[in-house]
């Protein structure tokens, strides 16, 4: 087992690499009045990631499944990483996956209490 050096390995020095790319990215997005998400692969942190299926069956929709073009990681679990405000994300998602199942006379609230 290595001791700690308080210095970053090679690998971790061109991970952090990637994510400061993607949330330089991000940052400049959001000051051109644009909110988005990244995926980020979970093993290598490259912004390099495909989504490689993605059909409906009869009875719903089959989850997607993605892979790494840097690493070759394939999975479905993914790491995103976003420059929208954390309560609008949440609630976007929220909407996204649950809208179509709503009433009608369902509310939406707009702003949630801290």
């Amino acid at each position: 087992m290595s001791q700690p050096t308080g210095k970053l390995s090679q690998v971790e020095l061109e991970e952090f690499k990637k994510l400061k790319f993607v949330r330089e990215a991000l940052d400049e997005l959001k000051r051109r009045g644009k909110d988005t998400d990244i995926a980020i692969c979970p093993i290598c942190k490259s912004y390099r990631v495909i989504q490689v299926t993605s059909f409906e069956l009869f009875f719903g929709q089959c989850q997607p499944s993605y892979y790494c073009l840097e690493c070759g990681w394939y999975g479905r679990a993914l790491t995103i990483m976003s420059n929208r405000p954390m309560k609008n994300a949440v609630l976007e998602d929220l909407y996204d996956t649950f809208g179509p199942l709503r009433e009608p006379s369902d509310e939406v609230i707009d702003e949630m209490e801290p």
